[in-house]
């Protein structure tokens, strides 16, 4: 009898050494589902507030919270790696995204036959009042401040999932990018930090012209 208990046991243990591991890549895999998800609310946050303030980006996330009693954020999440809101914010400059060329006519305030940006009855340089440049001049916006673009997880833990073949969470940064809706896209996607200098395609500078209003 007593033989036949130690045999069970030791049957059990044998099962739940195979089992346990498999379920927590399976926890693990479904909190990195739920970050993504997350990461991407606060990026289509962003985006309603810029399609809200004419292009215009936050600069703090509590502006994504309320703004003129707006919210732009459904609520404030937690990031599942940490169990917290602990969120890091990416910044113009900060994130490197491909930007495929735009689609014909995606661009506002560029009536066709008429060069961007000089609209007629206006001098060159000059947009017309209430309109904003498709292509604005360089800032010297320092990285690691300013407008907010969207957030990453501070967790620096490897992940299951790649994305631009960065398999650490505090490497895929969730951001909002006017640039991708004007060639088609949601705007939304899932970047990777800048490396040194400027890369092309990334963000070192926002665009500013007014989108073309949809649903996010």
């Amino acid at each position: 009898m007593l033989l036949a208990v130690m045999l069970a046991v030791t049957l059990i243990l044998v099962a739940m050494s195979i089992e346990l591991p498999r379920i927590a890549q399976q926890i693990k895999r479904e909190k990195e589902e739920e970050l993504v998800h997350r990461g991407k609310e606060y990026a289509t946050a962003v985006k309603r507030f810029v399609h809200k303030n004419g292009g215009r980006y936050p600069v703090s996330v509590e502006q994504l919270e309320d703004t003129n009693h707006i919210r732009f954020l459904r609520k404030k999440y937690k990031d599942p790696m940490t169990g917290e809101s602990d969120w890091k914010m990416v910044h113009a400059g900060e994130a490197e995204i491909k930007i495929p060329t735009p689609l014909p006519n995606s661009l506002p305030n560029n009536p066709p036959n008429n060069p961007p940006n000089n609209p007629p009855n206006n001098p060159p340089n000059n947009p017309p009042p209430n309109s904003l440049p498709a292509n604005p001049p360089p800032t010297s916006q320092p990285i690691g401040g300013g407008q907010i673009i969207g957030v990453a997880s501070v967790n620096k833990g490897q992940g299951i999932k790649e994305f631009n073949d960065k398999d650490h969470y505090d490497e895929w940064l969730f951001v909002y990018d006017l640039r991708l809706e004007q060639s088609g896209g949601s705007g939304v996607t899932v970047a990777s930090p800048r490396g040194g200098g400027n890369t092309p395609g990334s963000i070192g500078t926002l665009p500013t012209a007014t989108p073309t209003p949809s649903r996010p």
